[in-house]
C-alpha cells in the first residue's frame, strides 16, 4: 500500500503502489478496472485517522466511496478517473450518504480529470438516483480545487445536506451535447450554509450552477411539512440555503447560467459577482419552478457581462433574469448587455413575482443592429419599490427608434394585473430608444424621475 516508516508518511498513499494498473486514459478510457485496488486504499482512512491518496496515473473505475478526513490528489489533468461503461453511479461519493444527518467530514479533491463517460451511463437508477460525476450527501467541510469534469451524464457535482463547501478553479467540459438533458454543472440542494465558488468555467446544457432550496420534486402537506422529495434520488434533501458567495464564473456557450429554486425553504445572503462569457437561452432563473411560493431574502448580483447567443431551449422566450415568487431585496449592479443576438428581456418580473425592493444600478446596453421592439425590463407581477439608475441604452443611429427600457404589461394568461408601488428613474440616457416607460396594464403608485435624457 505504499506505506512509509514515519507517522506522517503512512497516511500518504500513491495509487501506483496500491496494485492499481493505471493503464486507462482520462479522455478515451479503456484499460483495467482499478476500482477494487483504489477502494481498498480509501477504506484505510477510518483506521489511519486520515488519508492522502495521490493519483499518479489514469484509472478506470466503477465508482469509489470516500470516507471522512480524506484527500484525493491528482498529479496533473492527465491523471484522474474514467467511469466504466454502465457503472451508472458517481465516480466519487461520500461513504455515508444521508439526507438527514451529516456523517462525513473533511473531504478534499485536488486536481485531475473526472470523466463521467456520459454516452455509456443511464440517466438515473430505479430509485431515481441520478448518475453524476460526483455525489456528496450529508457533508461538512468539502473542498474541490483545480478539478476538470468532463461529459457528465446529469450533474457534474451534486451536493445535498451540507455545511462549509468551497470549490475553486473548476472546469466543466461538456464535449458530448447529444441528448444533453439535465447536464447541470454544480447542483446544491438544501439545507446548506457557507458556500464559496470561485473561478468556475465551462459549458453545460442545463443549469451551470443550481442553488436548490426546494423545487418541483418536493411535496408539502397542508401544514407546510415536507412529505416527499424522492425525485432526485434517495439521498436528496431540501431546506434553507444561506451565506453563498459566487465570485468569478466564465460561461462558454452554456445553455443556462444560475438557477435559484425556492418554494418554501429560504435562500438568503447570496452574492454573485464577476460573471462573464456567453450563454444561449436563460441567464438567471429565480423562481419556485412554476409553482406558487418563493422565499428569497437578500440577493446581490454585481458585474455581469454575458453575451447572448442563439437559444437552444424553446419552452420559454430567452431572457437574462427571470424573477418569480416572493423576494425581499434583489439588487443588480453593473450589468452589461452588448451586441445582443435578439431582443430578449434583461429583467423579467413574472406574473407571480412579488418583490419588495428591486434595484438595477448601472445598466449599459449597446446594440449594433436593428432589433424588433425590445423590452429590456418587463414587469408582469408586483414590485413594491423599483429603482432604475445609471442606465445607458444605445441603439444604432441608422436604425429606427424602437423598444423601451421598462414595460409594465399584463401577462399572456390575463391574470394578476401588474403593479409598482414606487418607481424611481434616475440618470438615464437613451439613444434611438422609442420610450423609457411603456405601460399597457396595471398601476404605478408613485413615480420619481431625475436626469432622463432621450437622444
Amino acid at each position: 500500500m505504499g506505506m512509509h516508516s514515519n507517522a506522517q508518511g503512512r497516511n500518504i498513499v500513491y495509487a501506483s503502489q496500491t496494485g492499481a494498473s493505471l493503464d486507462s486514459h482520462v479522455l478515451a478510457g479503456g484499460g483495467s478496472d482499478d476500482t477494487e485496488a483504489l477502494q481498498a486504499a480509501l477504506d484505510r482512512a477510518p483506521d489511519l485517522g486520515s488519508l492522502h491518496l495521490i493519483i499518479d496515473g489514469a484509472a478506470r473505475v466503477s465508482g469509489l466511496n470516500v470516507h471522512s478526513n480524506t484527500t484525493i490528489e491528482c498529479v496533473n489533468p492527465a491523471c484522474g478517473f474514467f467511469l466504466a461503461d454502465w457503472a451508472n453511479r458517481a465516480i466519487l461519493r461520500n461513504a455515508n450518504p444521508s439526507r438527514v444527518q451529516i456523517i462525513d467530514k473533511n473531504i478534499t479533491v485536488l486536481g485531475g480529470t473526472y470523466n463521467n463517460n456520459r454516452r455509456n451511463q443511464i440517466h438515473h437508477t430505479q430509485d431515481n438516483q441520478w448518475v453524476t460525476a460526483m455525489d456528496f450527501f450529508g457533508i461538512e467541510q468539502l473542498t474541490l480545487r483545480d478539478v476538470v469534469i468532463r461529459d457528465q451524464r446529469s450533474f457534474a457535482v451534486f451536493v445535498s445536506n451540507w455545511r462549509r463547501v468551497h470549490m475553486e478553479h473548476i472546469d466543466i467540459l461538456l464535449t458530448d451535447r447529444a441528448n444533453a438533458e439535465n447536464t447541470d454543472g454544480l447542483h446544491f440542494c438544501g439545507p446548506g450554509q457557507f458556500l464559496t465558488l470561485r473561478d468556475i468555467h465551462g459549458c453545460t446544457y442545463d443549469d451551470f450552477i443550481a442553488i436548490n432550496a426546494d423545487d418541483g420534486h418536493t411535496e408539502y402537506n397542508a401544514q407546510g411539512e415536507l412529505v416527499h422529495n424522492g425525485g432526485l434520488g434517495p439521498y436528496a434533501s431540501f431546506g434553507d440555503i444561506t451565506d453563498v458567495l459566487i465570485d468569478g464564473v466564465v460561461l462558454d456557450e452554456a445553455a443556462q447560467g444560475i438557477r435559484f429554486l425556492s418554494r418554501i425553504s429560504r435562500i438568503d445572503r447570496v452574492v454573485v459577482r464577476n460573471m462573464i462569457g456567453s450563454y444561449r437561452s436563460y441567464g438567471f432563473f429565480m423562481d419556485p419552478f412554476w409553482t406558487k411560493g418563493g422565499n428569497y431574502g437578500n440577493i446581490v448580483f454585481d458585474t455581469i457581462d454575458l453575451r447572448a447567443l442563439t437559444p437552444n431551449c424553446d419552452y420559454l422566450r430567452p431572457f437574462l433574469f427571470a424573477i418569480g415568487g416572493r423576494h425581499e431585496t434583489l439588487t443588480i449592479r453593473n450589468l452589461q448587455h452588448h451586441h445582443p443576438h435578439d431582443n430578449r428581456a434583461l429583467v423579467w418580473v413574472e406574473k407571480d413575482g412579488d418583490v419588495g425592493a428591486l434595484t438595477i444600478d448601472g445598466l449599459d446596453v449597446t446594440v449594433d443592429k436593428a432589433l424588433d421592439d425590445p423590452r429590456y425590463i418587463i414587469v408582469e407581477g408586483q414590485v413594491d419599490r423599483l429603482r432604475l439608475r445609471n442606465v445607458q441604452v444605445t441603439h444604432p443611429d441608422e436604425a429606427s427608434a424602437s423598444g423601451c427600457l421598462l414595460e409594465i404589461r399584463q401577462n399572456a394568461e390575463g391574470e394578476h394585473p401588474p403593479r409598482i408601488n414606487h418607481l424611481q428613474l434616475e440618470e438615464i440616457t437613451t439613444r434611438r430608444l422609442a420610450s423609457v416607460l411603456r405601460q399597457s396594464a396595471g398601476q404605478i403608485g408613485r413615480t420619481d424621475t431625475h436626469d432622463i435624457t432621450e437622444l
